[in-house]
């Protein structure tokens, strides 16, 4: 006979592990926290194979590979990352001494990236320029990643309110987005005083995307220290007295360590929908610019001013999923989502240069469902995570590895079978571009609809098999695969007096 002191673990209530509520403050230096990376990366996406190929004249199969290599070494760093975040103790904060660390790897190298070979000749191969930008890029990724990773799973340390998490991710969303206004922005101004708009990027072009990465690195650094100055992190003994406490149990909360990941279904599927999302969203911020000057013939500063569309869409997208999830759930919110991203593909299809002014309606589009979608995506690894925080880095680490690799496989596909230029006949590149911002985005979201599918039909079929006493309701939260206990034997709940969220649980446990 076994008795058990619990409480209600449902959404609602599951704020209450953490004794003092986020405050204003923590939440506003919270979002400042990515903005380094968030500028970095909207340069890295937008604008790195354009560079390389417009500006400094390599071809499209040394872009990619250098994509590729980025993409690769991102990827690894992020397990490795979240690995090293969740074994070390640091006085001043795990994460935040990552992120430090991280930060200051961006702020050395990305400059590097988008400048000229400083080491290079006329003489010099292309194996040399691709070993120098590969290390500057190499060092950027291992920063970024560990920013990434550090940030990320700070948030189940800050909060583990479900609404909370979900406007954090709002947040941080928003600014990253907003970021990329930055970026798009301060790109079309250097573009418009840099030369004639009638010219195509070239050569000539090099200082404009230089100037670029300065700007973004000095205000990136700035808002880093900020989050450092207003973010104060618990550590993990910290939190789990916290949680034992409040949960009023006599012994410690289980916390999964990174073998017991590899046990759950929900582990695997939740990588399979962030790593469809990311395609989604990653794809179409690359090869937008492609697709405005080699198949619309658009002047050079539509590569800012088009993309700066999609960014501010995407901001109403973030406001708009906030709004959306108060009223349905997080699989229908994510299907709106899925569904502005296949109309705009639908739209870029039919899309001509004679009406290229219609594309703004599916820029627009593209950018909205996609914030909506990396939004519920993120939201949905946090509440993997849940109460798990010991781990939660190695998580976010395999979720990024799984974005990382994706992306750059793809990219460094797509650019192999890219058609060969020729001078006279621009039809073959009009339509691969067209093709490729037709089907890819389209193509991942479905599939990323289907990920978010099968999580929720992995909750429901563990709800259905749960064992469960006659005219004894149990509540099993969607989100969350702690609150499941299978007991053989007779239950018997007596509430406690004083405190209608708590009961004492008697386990009458039948013999093995």
């Amino acid at each position: 006979r076994i008795q058990i002191l619990f409480e209600d673990m449902d959404s609602q209530s599951y704020s209450n592990f953490q004794r003092t509520p986020i405050s204003v403050l923590a939440q506003f230096g919270y979002s400042l926290g990515h903005i380094l990376n968030d500028l970095c990366a909207s340069c890295w996406f937008s604008y790195l194979l354009y560079f390389l190929t417009k500006t400094l004249k390599y071809s499209n199969g040394f872009a990619g590979t250098l994509m590729l290599v980025g993409q690769i070494a991102d990827g690894i760093a992020t397990p490795i990352v979240g690995f090293l975040i969740d074994k070390i103790k640091s006085p001043y904060g795990k994460r935040k001494t990552f992120h430090a660390i991280g930060t200051l790897l961006v702020a050395v190298s990305f400059a590097f990236v988008y400048h000229k070979c400083l080491a290079c000749t006329e003489n010099t191969t292309t194996t040399t320029a691709a070993v120098y930008f590969g290390a500057f890029i190499v060092m950027f990724q291992f920063g970024w990643a560990s920013t990434q990773i550090s940030h990320l799973s700070l948030i189940p340390v800050l909060t583990v309110c479900k609404r909370k998490i979900v406007f954090l991710n709002s947040v941080r969303s928003g600014l990253t987005f907003v970021c990329g206004i930055a970026v798009y922005c301060i790109m079309w101004a250097l573009l418009y005083n840099s030369s004639s708009e009638m010219e195509p990027v070239g050569e000539g072009d090099i200082g404009v995307f230089a100037n670029l990465s300065y700007i973004v690195v000095g205000v990136g650094t700035g808002f880093s220290i900020l989050f450092h100055l207003l973010v104060t992190e618990s550590s993990d003994e910290e939190l789990q007295s916290q949680l034992n406490e409040q949960t009023s149990l006599s012994s410690p909360v289980h916390q999964r360590q990174i073998l017991d990941w590899f046990k759950l279904n929900k582990f695997y599927v939740t990588g399979f929908l962030y790593m469809f999302t990311r395609l989604a969203v990653n794809i179409p911020q690359v090869y937008l610019p492609f697709y405005l000057t080699n198949t619309l013939s658009l002047q050079k500063e539509a590569i800012a001013y088009y993309p700066l569309m999609m960014l501010v869409c995407s901001v109403v997208g973030s406001f708009l999923c906030k709004a959306l999830t108060k009223v349905v759930n997080k699989v229908i919110t994510y299907f709106i989502g899925v569904t502005l991203v296949i109309g705009a593909c639908i739209w870029f299809y039919f899309t001509d240069n004679v009406n290229h002014c219609y594309t703004y309606g599916p820029t627009a589009l593209i950018g909205a469902g996609g914030s909506i979608m990396l939004i519920i995506s993120l939201s949905i690894t946090a509440d993997l995570v849940g109460v798990h925080t010991n781990t939660g880095a190695f998580v976010y680490g395999c979720m990024s590895l799984l974005d990382k690799i994706s992306n750059g496989v793809t990219v460094a596909l797509i650019q192999f079978f890219h058609p060969a230029e020729r001078p006279h006949d621009k039809c073959p590149i009009s339509l691969f571009y067209r093709r490729i911002m037709t089907f890819v985005p389209s193509t991942t979201a479905v599939l990323g609809l289907i990920g978010i599918c099968l999580i929720y039909l992995i909750n429901w079929y563990r709800r259905r098999n749960a064992t469960h006493e006659p005219h004894i309701n149990e509540q099993v939260n969607d989100d969350d695969d702690d609150n499941e206990a299978l007991v053989e034997g007779r239950v018997v709940i007596n509430p406690v007096a004083g405190d209608p969220r708590a009961a004492i649980v008697t386990i009458a446990m039948s013999p093995a």
